[in-house]
């Protein structure tokens, strides 16, 4: 049986994992938009989830920063629907044979530093 998650987000394949749980593709059962789900045990020995929902919070419109969609408790678990945004940078690295030319390593210091 299929998991939905929150009462509208379907939950599809993992795609990552952390030290504090799993992320998912997850899809709105309405809007077929397509989201990340992180996912925790609500019984984890020092749950961070809902740290992390009110740090997108403080940090909502910043470069880079997904929208929350919903977060709460589903389940066992603690749940925290985000947009799905592309590619993370370790993602590209391996994805350039784990090399990146200068110009590429200067635009990320360009983008680090003045926060584009």
């Amino acid at each position: 049986m299929d998991r939905i998650i929150g009462g509208k987000y379907k939950l599809g394949r993992k795609i990552g994992s952390g030290s504090f749980g799993e992320i998912y593709l997850a899809t709105h059962v309405d809007t077929f938009e397509i989201v990340a789900v992180k996912i925790e045990n609500r019984r984890a020995k020092h749950p961070q989830l809902f740290y992390e929902a009110k740090l997108y919070n403080i940090l909502h419109g910043g470069s880079g920063i997904p929208n929350i969609k919903w977060c709460g408790i589903d389940g066992e678990d603690n749940a925290l629907v985000l947009d799905l945004l592309g590619p993370s940078l370790e993602d590209l690295f391996v994805y350039c044979s784990c090399k990146f030319s200068l110009k590429t390593v200067l635009m990320l210091a360009d983008q680090m530093v003045m926060g584009n």
